[in-house]
């Protein structure tokens, strides 16, 4: 059987001071990456932080160059859909308390993870980001990445996620962790497996749970790897410079340190610097004898760059026995109690 290469992107802005615009962040870089994947026919599924789509009505009444933002992501993402690209949920729940001003957005992070409201908030929040999203797309919305990874503990999302018939989630990656307070994950002792069902933790196997995981893979890291990301920040600007114009949110001092200076983990992705991973950790994948269907590579349109786009092109040019899915390919794995 072929890998199946599921390639899911993060769909939003940056969070920090300041955000980036639309074009440059979302619509030229999903452009971009398009005529890339048209080439050797691959799709993409894209988690679309639907906040900030509602943010953007909410203010164009008296910013009406926000309702032109909202039309041409909303065009961008229904012409993505009509082509069997896909369109799926992620909740960056920030939005409710940012909001816009002359000077642009002023977003507030306090509230960054869904456990930051009550169980009855984030059923409402859901239901609302569901529906926003089916606004822009041909296409069912069932599927679900938490935002910033925070899908711990997932026994105070299940509800709402399991509500409004959410039953897939593609959050975890081997070994993740962060220990921030308003970031903390723990994906230690993740199942050796391309998906699993469970019920009230995505680490642990239930075969008769409600729910499917399709983890994203990851990728060991030596702090090699991040000193010579940093020379390149600083020396070839021009070369690995991104997409987006926006500015990401500052970690912790403890975030910077242990990836100089400790071998890490993380997802395996196409952004930037980062892209140079990718055959890497496809090679990595396919030796794993018990988890080989399914190689799931993340990214962020607003981290994209012409190197990283050359570097997934010239890994698809490689890699050309690898069969393109989407998370509409696994419609099959519904509990039967949802109606797709």
């Amino acid at each position: 059987m072929a890998t199946q290469l599921l390639l899911s992107l993060d769909y939003e802005l940056f969070f920090g001071a300041k955000t980036g615009t639309v074009q440059h962040c979302l619509i030229n870089p999903v452009n971009a990456l398009i005529n890339v994947l048209d080439k050797h026919n691959v799709k993409v599924s894209l988690f679309v932080d639907v906040g900030f789509l509602i943010k953007l009505k909410e203010f164009s009444a008296e910013f009406p160059q926000l309702q032109q933002q909202y039309n041409l992501i909303q065009k961008q993402l229904l012409t993505l859909s009509i082509k069997s690209h896909d369109i799926q949920l992620h909740i960056h729940p920030h939005w409710e308390d940012s909001y816009y001003t002359k000077n642009g957005w002023v977003i507030n992070t306090k509230r960054y993870r869904l456990h930051d409201f009550s169980e009855e908030e984030i059923v409402e929040l859901v239901i609302k980001y569901k529906a926003e999203l089916e606004l822009c797309t041909h296409n069912k919305v069932f599927a679900f990445r938490a935002g910033g990874w925070c899908i711990q503990p997932f026994d105070k999302l299940k509800g709402a996620l399991q509500k409004n018939n959410i039953w897939l989630d593609s959050t975890v990656y081997k070994n993740g962790y962060s220990d921030h307070p308003s970031r903390f994950i723990n994906f230690n002792h993740l199942p050796n497996k391309p998906f699993w069902r469970f019920s009230n933790d995505p680490l642990k196997v239930d075969k008769k749970g409600y729910f499917v995981e399709i983890p994203i893979n990851s990728i060991k890291t030596s702090p090699l790897f991040f000193w010579k990301l940093a020379y390149h920040k600083k020396f070839s600007k021009n070369l690995f410079k991104p997409f987006g114009d926006g500015e990401a949110i500052t970690s912790n001092g403890s975030y910077y340190l242990d990836r100089l200076t400790k071998t890490t983990y993380g997802p395996a992705m196409i952004d930037g610097y980062k892209s140079t991973q990718l055959q890497q950790a496809y090679e990595q994948h396919i030796n794993n004898a018990e988890n080989n269907t399914i190689f799931n590579v993340m990214g962020h349109p607003k981290s994209l760059s012409q190197y990283s786009l050359k570097k997934l092109e010239e890994f698809l040019s490689k890699n050309k026995d690898i069969e393109s899915v989407t998370y509409l390919d696994f419609l099959c794995l519904a509990p039967n109690e949802t109606v797709i």
